[in-house]
C-alpha cells in the first residue's frame, strides 16, 4: 500500500466529483466547525480551504501528521467536530472496517463524511495492485453502521470517478 499510495496514486479527480469534491468544502465551511480531521488526506488538498483542518495520512508526506488512523487513535487526540474519510476507509476485511469505524466514532463530535469504494480495484493505475485488499462497501453496510451507532444518516448519494467507477458518498451526524 505504501508504494501505491505514496507515489503511484494521484488525486487529480477530486474537483470532478459531484458530492465529495468542491461542494464538500463549501458544505463543511457552512457548518463552521472549530476542528476538522481529514483521515487519509492524501496530498492534503483541503488544508488551505477548510479552517481548522488537520490531515493525517500514513503514506503521503503532504499530511500534517504522517500516521495512520490507528496511530492517531492511539495518541488519544481530542475528537474533532467533523471528520472526513474521502477514500481512506476502503481497505481490508469486514473486521478491519468495523474496527476503523469504532475508532472513528470516538474521533468526531458532530459529523462524519465518507466517500467509499464498493470494492473496485484501481486497475487503471497500470501497476501491480494485487496486494491491496479492497473492501466491498454496499448500502446494507452503510445502513448497518447507521443502526449500530445510532447515527442520523444525513445523505447517501452515488458519484462516479473520472474512470467511470461508482463511489458512495454519505454523511452521518450524531444525535
Amino acid at each position: 500500500m505504501e508504494s501505491y499510495f505514496g507515489g503511484i496514486w494521484k488525486d487529480d479527480y477530486v474537483g470532478q466529483l459531484k458530492h465529495s469534491g468542491d461542494s464538500v468544502v463549501d458544505y463543511i465551511n457552512k457548518l463552521s466547525p472549530s476542528s476538522v480531521l481529514d483521515v487519509g488526506c492524501g496530498y492534503n488538498r483541503l488544508k488551505d480551504r477548510i479552517p481548522g483542518l488537520v490531515g493525517i495520512d500514513p503514506y503521503n508526506k503532504e499530511a500534517h501528521l504522517h500516521m495512520s488512523l490507528e496511530e492517531y487513535y492511539e495518541y488519544e487526540f481530542p475528537p474533532a467536530d467533523v471528520v472526513l474519510c474521502l477514500g481512506s476507509i476502503n481497505f481490508g476485511t469486514e473486521e478491519d472496517i468495523d474496527k476503523q469505524i469504532s475508532m472513528l466514532d470516538k474521533l468526531f463530535l458532530k459529523d462524519i463524511i465518507f466517500r467509499v469504494n464498493p470494492g473496485i480495484a484501481h486497475d487503471w493505475a497500470n501497476t501491480n495492485i494485487d496486494q491491496i485488499q479492497w473492501y466491498d462497501w454496499n448500502i446494507e453496510k452503510i445502513n448497518k453502521i447507521t443502526e449500530e451507532y445510532q447515527y442520523n444518516l444525513i445523505s447517501l448519494k452515488e458519484e462516479t470517478t473520472s474512470q467511470g467507477h461508482l463511489r458512495y458518498f454519505f454523511h452521518y451526524a450524531k444525535y
